[in-house]
C-alpha cells in the first residue's frame, strides 16, 4: 500500500458536475495504483438512497458533509470532519479541488503538517469578492495543478511559479461505447452539457439557431444540465420562436447522458467569460462526446484550447462570430466520418491512465 491521501472535493458523484467527475476518476486512478483514498465532500442534487448506493461500490471510503442551517455550521461542520479524517487516517498528503475545497487550505495548514496538491479548474478564479482570498489560500499549497494553460494563465505568475499543466482525461470504462459507425441520421443533432450558465454557452448557440435552421431545416438543440437558472434562456427560445427546435432536459443519469451523446452529432461549447466571473476551464464533455464520435465546436480564448485540437476532434471558432460558427458546421458535415473517427481515436488517447503517470509526480 502506497501513501494515505485525503481528497477533499466540492463535487463528487453521483451528482453532476466537472469538477465531481474530475475527483472520481482522479480518485479511481489512485485507489488503483495501490494508493488509499479518502474522500471528503458533500452531496448535491441527489437523495440519500442514489448516495449511499454509489459510496457502497467506490473502492474507497466516503464522508460527505451535512447540510446545516447557516454557512458558519456548514464550515464548522466541514473542518470537523477533515480534522477528523485526518487525525484517524493519519494523513500526510491532501489533494483540494474545487472553490469551497481551496478556501480550507490555511485552516487545514494551521493544525496539521500535511502536504497539500490543489487542482484550479477555472470556475474558482473569477473576478468576484472572494478572488483575494482565493488566490491567498492557493499560496498555502505546496503544488498546484491546472487543467489547462488558460487556468494557469488566469492566476498571479509567483503562483505559476509551482503550477504544472495536467489536461483532463476520460476513464473509457466509465462509458458504454461500442464501434458504432457513423451515420448523420436526423440530421444534425446539437448538443450541449452542463449548467445553464454564460459560460457553458447555451445563450450563444440559441442566438446562432436561426441562421443555422435556415441552412440545415432539421436542426435540433439538446441542452443537458441543471437547468435552475432557465428563465432566461426560456425567454430567449420563446422571443425567437424556437420552441420546436429545442430541448432542455435538466440534469440526466449516467445512461441517459450516454443516450444522448449516441444520437448527437455535434457538440456545441460557445462558452463566454464576458462577465469575468467564471471560466470554461476545460470542458470534460470534449472528451465524452469524442468517446462517442462526436466532434466539437469549441470556443477560443478559453480551456477549451486544451481540449479542442482544431481540424482533427473539433474546431475553434470565435463564439460570437455566426460566420465563424457556420464555417466550422460546414467543415464538419463536408468531413463528418474523419472527424467522427478522429474524434473516438483522440478521446481513448486521452484517457485517465495516462494522466495518472503526471499526477504520481506530484504525490509521492
Amino acid at each position: 500500500m502506497k501513501n494515505k491521501i485525503l481528497v477533499i472535493s466540492s463535487e463528487f458523484p453521483p451528482g453532476p458536475g466537472g469538477i465531481g467527475s474530475h475527483a472520481f476518476n482522479l480518485s479511481n486512478g489512485l485507489s488503483k495504483r495501490g494508493y488509499k483514498v479518502i474522500i471528503n465532500t458533500k452531496s448535491d442534487y441527489v437523495d440519500k438512497d442514489q448516495e449511499v448506493l454509489f459510496d457502497i461500490k467506490c473502492p474507497y471510503k466516503i464522508f460527505r458533509f451535512k447540510r446545516k442551517r447557516t454557512t458558519l455550521q456548514n464550515w464548522i461542520h466541514r473542518l470537523k470532519i477533515i480534522r477528523r479524517t485526518i487525525l484517524k487516517y493519519n494523513i500526510k498528503h491532501v489533494i483540494i479541488t474545487g472553490e469551497f475545497s481551496i478556501w480550507l487550505i490555511p485552516l487545514i495548514k494551521i493544525s496539521r503538517s500535511v502536504k497539500i496538491t490543489t487542482i484550479i479548474h477555472g470556475t474558482e478564479l473569477g473576478k468576484n469578492l472572494f478572488l483575494r482570498w482565493t488566490l491567498f489560500c492557493l499560496g498555502k499549497s505546496n503544488n498546484i495543478i491546472s487543467v489547462s494553460n488558460f487556468t494557469k494563465s488566469l492566476i498571479p505568475k509567483k503562483l505559476r511559479l509551482k503550477t504544472h499543466v495536467i489536461n483532463n482525461g476520460i476513464d473509457i470504462d466509465e462509458w458504454s461505447f461500442t464501434d458504432r459507425p457513423c451515420t448523420l441520421e436526423n440530421f444534425p443533432i446539437l448538443l450541449t452539457v452542463g449548467s445553464i450558465s454564460v459560460r457553458k454557452g447555451q445563450f450563444n448557440v440559441i442566438r446562432f439557431l436561426p441562421q443555422i435552421i435556415k441552412e440545415y431545416p432539421l436542426t435540433h438543440y439538446h441542452c443537458v444540465g441543471n437547468y435552475k437558472d432557465k428563465k432566461n434562456l426560456l425567454k430567449l427560445i420563446k422571443q425567437l420562436k424556437l420552441n420546436d427546435y429545442v430541448t432542455l432536459h435538466g440534469i440526466l443519469k449516467h445512461s441517459e447522458l450516454e443516450k444522448m451523446y449516441r444520437i448527437s452529432h455535434v457538440n456545441m461549447m460557445l462558452s463566454s467569460n464576458d462577465n469575468n466571473t467564471d471560466f470554461e476551464g476545460f470542458g470534460i464533455s470534449v472528451l465524452e462526446g469524442n468517446l462517442y464520435g462526436v466532434p466539437v465546436i469549441g470556443a477560443k480564448a478559453s480551456g477549451l484550447e486544451d481540449a479542442i485540437r482544431n481540424h482533427y476532434n473539433g474546431e475553434l471558432v470565435n463564439p460570437k462570430n455566426i460566420d465563424e460558427v457556420m464555417g466550422a458546421l460546414k467543415n464538419i458535415f463536408m468531413d463528418y466520418d474523419k472527424y467522427f473517427s478522429r474524434s473516438r481515436a483522440y478521446a481513448i488517447d486521452n484517457k485517465w491512465e495516462t494522466k495518472m503517470n503526471h499526477y504520481e509526480k506530484y504525490i509521492q
